[in-house]
């Protein structure tokens, strides 16, 4: 069964190097790996020509972002499988041996792994993992698993987009990556692809390494364009909307309000507009909200004695950002 490693590229010459090391030190052979680079301004793209071969294939589109390069990738990829993969991150060598192994036997399910946040290449070979046992986990009922995931319980998480490995035949029954550039364009997706699945499988032992750029640049409450942070909003949505045409639920709206409350607070207060409007839609739901930690111990005393908005006023002056 042939395995599709589709990685956009977008000015990552650099980091890019350590992600092909991880792809061709794979122990699974039947592989084809489709780089892509997204309209780079630095040499990603002529770093990525040294790999072409009879199995690297490597494409150019002008800038529109990683979930458009990901449907480049898919246009032309010919795998039973598809593994995402971003630059900059690193596959545990037998992440695909594994996964596929566990998809030939429950071939309408998605494989999912752990996955390991790190900034150095030592904090790779550490050996010490998370425990994310409490939102990855195999399931057979794709919806219970989002709404679990997304917070229903109080506490938000997310799983990386390496992680997955995806039966082809899934993804063209829930459709492409929507073509928009969005911070959560992977919840979306993933969304919709888990829930034309029969369930999930977690797959232990194999890992993803998601690589987190000094001082945090590539997280969402850290990103300044406004269109971007709309259509996380509009993201949100659209996943609420995706539940709710899956069937009924106890928590789903317990978990969509908590997506709600997590963004409000976090463009607070680069972005008050934005945050007024997802706490309005949090209030609309009538639930508790989630416990989020705001930051040390002081913030936390000052968020529950003056509330959340005075606690990201004095968090963003302390830190200057």
């Amino acid at each position: 069964m042939l395995v599709s490693i589709i990685i956009p590229l977008y000015n990552c010459a650099d980091s890019f190097q350590r992600t092909m090391q991880s792809v061709l030190a794979q122990t699974y052979n039947s592989i084809e790996v489709i780089l892509v680079d997204d309209g780079s301004t630095d040499k990603s793209y002529d770093a990525a020509k040294q790999y072409e071969s009879n199995r690297v294939f490597v494409l150019q589109q002008k800038n529109a972002g990683a979930a458009v390069a990901r449907n480049t990738g898919l246009a032309i990829a010919k795998g039973d499988y598809i593994q995402f993969l971003d630059a900059g991150d690193v596959l545990g060598e037998s992440k695909i041996t594994v996964q596929v192994r566990a998809l030939q036997v429950q071939p309408r399910k998605v494989a999912v792994s752990t996955y390991k946040q790190f900034t150095t290449k030592e904090e790779i070979a550490n050996g010490v993992y998370p425990d994310q046992s409490d939102f990855i986990y195999s399931s057979d009922d794709p919806q219970d698993f989002l709404v679990n995931l997304w917070g229903e319980k109080g506490h938000l998480n997310f799983i990386q987009t390496n992680c997955w490995l995806v039966p082809r035949a899934l993804i063209e029954k829930a459709g492409h990556w929507r073509n928009y550039r969005c911070p959560d364009d992977d919840g979306e997706f993933f969304a919709r692809v888990l829930l034309a699945s029969d369930g999930i499988v977690y797959t232990p032992g194999v890992y993803n390494y998601y690589h987190i750029a000094p001082g945090g640049q590539n997280q969402l409450s850290r990103s300044t364009n406004r269109k971007y942070l709309m259509n996380t909003l509009l993201t949100i949505a659209l996943k609420h909307d995706y539940l709710k045409a899956y069937g009924a639920h106890s928590r789903l709206n317990s978990a969509i309000a908590a997506q709600y409350y997590r963004f409000a607070i976090d463009m607070f207060p680069t972005q008050k507009r934005l945050s007024a409007i997802a706490w309005r839609r949090f209030k609309a739901f009538r639930e508790k909200p989630p416990k989020l930690v705001l930051g040390g111990f002081l913030i936390q005393i000052i968020a529950k004695l003056f509330g959340w908005r005075t606690a990201r006023l004095v968090r963003y002056y302390l830190r200057g950002s």
